[in-house]
């Protein structure tokens, strides 16, 4: 009886023991689930920093930051086809216009050119022989007609073979500086391929953008101070040489600065900075640059409407000191988000912190 009893205790034990454990492991995740709940509720209202929209003063001279281009960028192309037979440029390698850059074989072209001209010196003696029998009688002025025509023909056949070995010779249409070489002695060429492009950095031109307040300050001919990122102490002068009549997808004009460039000191593709001078300053809405939301030219900012962030679309103008001018999609008063718009969404609430 006893190892009856002894058996049924052990199995009473581990099941007592079992079921408070359960009831442990649920009354824990339960308190777990609370707890997630409490935290997700405190988690949606936001702490951020905001202000008001209002005015501030825009200075008439701005500076805009732009890219140096090269005055000239040209591909060179093969006018005929066939096999490189002499090839003159590097990578690298200056280059004057007109210099003779490539050769493509015309050997054949050059033996055509010689039989087409012993050609006509011999249609050119048999008209004067024909001529000169005409008066006697001895020739018909037809035949005289088509042996100058036949003479036509032959003077026409010349000057295509002399344009087509012209073509074999592949020259550099500016000055400037070979690049992206694609070829090489002995390369096969056909009509239009590219051989290398021909860079001209002698001169540069800054391009900078716009907006339509600054651009009506700007005139052609118009000598600016400049900055290249590269050389910070040093000051560069250009001259404006043109000025965009149509505004780009990012309402913005393209304006030009001529720089000469001795010694190719700067190269194409490098920043630097332009000076304009000279408007008057006017008063303007506008808000800190830190209020932006996604880039200047499709910009947002959060607006807050009641204890609530609202994403709201604006368009922007001018960049000054610190502060975005604002066209369009604020008023004057309204409160933004300037500081946490990283943890927001479209409608999330906010609590608005102290700075």
């Amino acid at each position: 009886m006893k190892k009856i009893i002894k058996p049924i205790l052990w199995v009473l034990a581990l099941g007592t023991l079992g079921y408070f454990t359960v009831t442990q492991l649920a009354k824990n995740k339960e308190k777990l689930e609370e707890d997630s709940k409490l935290s997700q509720e405190r988690n949606t209202v936001i702490p951020v920093i905001t202000s008001q929209v209002g005015t501030k003063m825009m200075k008439g001279s701005f500076n805009v930051i732009g890219n140096f281009a090269p005055y000239q960028q040209v591909a060179v192309m093969s006018e005929s086809a066939g096999k490189i037979t002499q090839l003159n440029f590097e990578n690298g390698s200056t280059v004057q216009a007109g210099a003779v850059l490539a050769t493509i074989d015309n050997d054949l072209l050059k033996i055509q050119l010689e039989t087409t001209k012993t050609n006509l010196a011999k249609a050119e003696n048999d008209f004067k022989r024909l001529n000169n029998l005409l008066g006697d009688g001895g020739v018909t002025q037809q035949q005289i007609d088509d042996a100058k025509l036949g003479i036509d023909n032959l003077r026409s056949q010349i000057k295509s073979i002399e344009k087509q070995i012209a073509m074999s010779y592949v020259k550099a249409p500016i000055s400037g500086v070979i690049s992206n070489k694609m070829v090489e002695k002995g390369s096969l060429v056909s009509p239009a391929m590219k051989m290398a492009d021909i860079t001209n950095i002698s001169r540069l031109k800054m391009q900078v953008f716009l907006t339509e307040e600054q651009v009506v300050t700007v005139k052609k001919g118009q000598r600016l101070r400049m900055k290249a990122d590269l050389f910070p102490d040093k000051n560069f002068e250009g001259v404006v040489s043109f000025i965009d009549v149509n505004a780009g997808p990012a309402r913005r004009y393209l304006v030009e600065v001529e720089i000469s460039n001795p010694g190719n000191t700067l190269r194409a593709g490098m920043t630097g900075t332009v000076f304009f001078e000279g408007g008057a300053d006017r008063e303007v809405l506008a808000i800190t640059r830190e209020a932006i939301v996604g880039s200047l030219q499709e910009a947002k900012v959060y607006v807050v409407e009641n204890g609530k962030a609202v994403l709201r679309n604006i368009e922007t103008g001018s960049v000054f000191d610190d502060f975005v001018q604002v066209r369009s999609g604020l008023e004057a008063g309204e409160t933004i988000v300037t500081s946490g718009q990283i943890n927001l969404e479209d409608g999330t609430e906010i609590q608005v912190a102290e700075k």
